[in-house]
C-alpha cells in the first residue's frame, strides 16, 4: 500500500524543483502569468462541473455551517475562479502545487501529487490557440528533460457539431449531450434510438399513431383516452402530467428509428482511432454520407493541423481518438495526452501520463454561476503537466 503523499528532500527535492522550474519557465516565456489560487472549493456546485472520473475521486470534508468543501482535484477550477474574480477578458496564467484524488481500486499512486496548469482564456482564433497550447506543453516537457513520448488526440467538437446537426427529436439531442461523457449509457440510447423493436408491439403502435398528430390534437386525444378509461392518478401522477408524459413518448416514437446512417455516423465519430490526417477525410466522409453538415467543425480540426504544421509537428500523423477526452465533463473541444509509452505498456496509462488538456469553452458560463459570480462566457484552453511522473521516468523508477 503506498503513501497517501510522497516526502521530497535533500537531492531529490532539488530534481523536483527542477524539473517544475524548467516546465515553468517555458509558460512563462509564452506570457503566462504566474498566479497562486487557493486549494479549498466549494464542493456542492463545482463537483458538478467535474466528470465521474474525477468527482469519485475528490476529497470532500464538513467545512461547517451545513457546507461541505473539497479539495482541488486539479487546477483547472482554482484558476477559473481567479479569472472570473478578476475581471479580465484575455488571460494566461501558470499556476503550480498539489492537487489531491482518491486512488482508484487496487493504484498505488499517492492521494497527492504536484501539477503544473496551464489556463488560456478569450482566444478569438481556436484552432490557432489549440495548436499552440499543444505545442507549447510539448515543449515545456522537452525543457524538463523529456525527449521522446507518445501522443493521443481527440476533438469533442466534432461528436458535439454532429449531434447538434442531425435531424432528430431535441429531446433525443439533449439526452445524447448529456452523456457523451458516459460512453456506455451513450452507445446504449443510439441502439435504442436506432431500433424499431419494442416488447409491447401495441403500445408502440397507440404512440406512434398519437405522435403523428399535431401537437394539440395528440394532447386531446390522449385526454379523451384517458377520460374514457377513468383515469384520475396513476402513483403521484395528475391526469394532466400523464398526458404529457404521453405526448413526450408519443414523440419518440414517432421519430424511431434515427436513419442508420445517421447513427453510423455519430457512432463512427465517437469510436474512431486513426491518425488525425485519416481521420479528418473519413469524418468528411461520414457526415457527407449521412447529409449532416458539420463543415465547420471540420475546416477547424483541419485549420489546426495546418497551425500544428507551421509548428514542426507532425499533424496529419498524430493519434485522433473519438474516445479520448469524454472521461472529464467540462472538455468541448480538442483535447490531449501526452505520455511514456513504455510505462503504458508495462503498467498503465495513468502512470504514464505525463500531461494532458483541452478545450473547455463551455465552462466558464457553468463555474460562474457555481462560483455566484455573473455570467460570463468565454473561450477557454488549459493543460496540467505532471512533475512527479516526469522525474519518476527521467530516473526510471516507474
Amino acid at each position: 500500500m503506498s503513501a497517501a503523499s510522497r516526502d521530497y528532500g535533500g537531492g531529490a527535492l532539488d530534481a523536483l524543483g527542477k524539473v517544475c522550474a524548467d516546465a515553468q519557465q517555458v509558460f512563462e516565456a509564452a506570457g503566462f502569468a504566474p498566479v497562486d489560487p487557493g486549494s479549498v472549493l466549494g464542493a456542492e456546485d463545482l463537483l458538478d462541473l467535474y466528470g465521474e472520473d474525477l468527482r469519485g475521486r475528490a476529497f470532500v470534508f464538513d467545512g461547517g455551517q451545513g457546507r461541505d468543501l473539497c479539495l482541488r482535484p486539479d487546477l483547472t477550477l482554482p484558476i477559473c475562479r481567479h479569472h472570473l474574480n478578476s475581471g479580465a477578458g484575455e488571460a494566461r496564467y501558470v499556476a503550480s502545487g498539489p492537487v489531491y484524488r482518491r486512488p482508484l481500486g487496487d493504484e498505488t499512486a499517492p492521494a497527492q501529487f504536484l501539477q503544473i496548469g496551464c489556463e488560456r482564456f478569450g482566444d478569438s482564433d481556436a484552432a490557432r490557440t489549440d495548436a499552440e497550447t499543444f505545442h507549447m506543453v510539448a515543449d515545456a516537457l522537452r525543457a524538463a528533460g523529456v525527449e521522446n513520448f507518445a501522443v493521443e488526440t481527440g476533438d469533442l467538437g466534432v461528436l458535439f457539431a454532429l449531434i447538434d446537426a442531425a435531424a432528430i427529436p431535441e429531446r433525443w439531442r439533449v439526452r445524447l449531450k448529456r452523456h457523451v461523457w458516459r460512453p456506455e449509457r451513450f452507445a446504449a440510447l443510439l441502439t435504442d434510438y436506432a431500433s424499431e423493436d419494442s416488447d409491447d408491439p401495441g403500445r408502440h403502435a397507440l404512440l406512434k399513431a398519437i405522435g403523428g398528430l399535431e401537437a394539440g390534437e395528440a394532447r386531446a386525444a390522449v385526454e379523451r383516452l384517458l377520460a374514457l378509461s377513468d383515469v384520475t392518478h396513476v402513483g403521484l401522477r395528475s391526469p394532466d402530467e400523464i398526458a404529457e408524459r404521453f405526448v413526450e413518448q408519443a414523440a419518440d416514437a414517432k421519430a424511431h428509428p434515427l436513419p442508420r446512417e445517421v447513427v453510423e455516423a455519430i457512432e463512427a465519430a465517437a469510436t474512431m482511432n486513426a491518425p488525425s490526417g485519416e481521420a479528418l477525410a473519413r469524418l468528411r466522409d461520414l457526415s457527407r454520407a449521412a447529409g449532416i453538415d458539420i463543415t465547420a467543425a471540420l475546416d477547424r480540426f483541419e485549420a489546426r493541423l495546418t497551425h500544428l504544421d507551421a509548428l514542426g509537428v507532425d499533424a496529419a500523423s498524430l493519434t485522433f481518438d473519438g474516445e479520448y477526452g469524454r472521461n472529464l465533463e467540462y472538455y468541448d473541444g480538442f483535447v490531449f495526452e501526452m505520455y511514456d509509452a513504455a510505462t503504458a505498456e508495462r503498467e498503465d496509462r495513468r502512470a504514464a501520463q505525463l500531461a494532458g488538456g483541452g478545450r473547455y469553452d463551455g465552462l466558464l458560463s457553468a463555474a460562474s454561476k457555481a462560483f455566484g459570480l455573473a455570467s460570463v462566457a468565454g473561450t477557454a484552453i488549459g493543460a496540467a503537466i505532471r512533475p512527479e511522473a516526469i522525474l519518476a521516468i527521467r530516473e526510471g523508477r516507474v
